[in-house]
């Protein structure tokens, strides 16, 4: 592995600590809860909350991979 353990969990713990990784869990929850509904889910607002969810999410994957991957100056 090429990044200091050390730096990878600080990383992540600022990360997890971070408001907009809070925002994005309750928005998400949002999304799951109004989904669950099958008079909701056709609304196009519930459909861009659950794409943006899963976008960032997916945008925070390759930057993890990313940042995992680089070798430490």
């Amino acid at each position: 592995m090429y990044v200091d353990d050390d730096h990878f969990k600080g990383y992540l713990a600022g990360l997890a600590d971070s408001d907009l990784f809070g925002s994005l869990a309750i928005a998400c929850l949002i999304g799951l809860l109004c989904g669950l509904n099958p008079r909701l889910w056709h609304m196009a607002w519930l459909r861009v909350l659950i794409l943006g969810c899963l976008a960032t999410v997916v945008a925070l994957h390759v930057v993890g991979t990313y940042y995992m991957n680089t070798r430490v100056a």
